[in-house]
């Protein structure tokens, strides 16, 4: 016979989501990109202004202080590769690592609809801009190899 549990509780729902929100401002585990992501994401900065594609907050390459960690730059795939979508530019955005983390294998449209998100965008109006050398730097490398 099957077994049937019970829904969990409105408190019991409500702590899970905090512990996704408070795992997805965790800063992952840090991953090198092959030359091809890096120029994607370079491109995908500078099209979007430096700010998270999902929350609009300002990101950084290469954070260098803890505080900023959620803040920085990953490639995300609009559709995740576990959902068949292509390695290509133009299935990916520039996203944050919090936003990147949280939205995992769902789709951007589901992603967009998360209480997660709208916390994250309530937090991105907080967040002053910073416009940090790195950036800068990394882009006057990729226009002196382009010329």
């Amino acid at each position: 016979m099957a077994r049937i549990s019970k829904p969990p509780s409105k408190g019991r729902l409500q702590q899970k989501l905090k512990t996704q929100i408070t795992h997805a401002m965790e800063p992952s585990r840090v991953r090198t990109l092959n030359p091809d992501h890096r120029a994607w994401l370079v491109r995908h900065m500078e099209r979007q202004n430096d700010r998270c594609a999902y929350c609009g907050i300002p990101m950084v390459l290469n954070p260098r202080h803890k505080r900023d960690a959620d803040r920085r730059a990953t490639l995300d795939h609009v559709i995740p590769l576990s959902r068949h979508g292509h390695d290509s530019e133009g299935n990916t955005v520039a996203a944050c690592d919090a936003c990147n983390s949280a939205k995992a294998i769902t789709t951007a449209a589901a992603f967009r609809m998360s209480e997660f998100l709208k916390a994250r965008k309530a937090h991105a109006a907080t967040v002053r801009e910073k416009k940090p050398l790195v950036v800068e730097t990394v882009r006057k490398r990729e226009r002196k190899t382009e010329n």
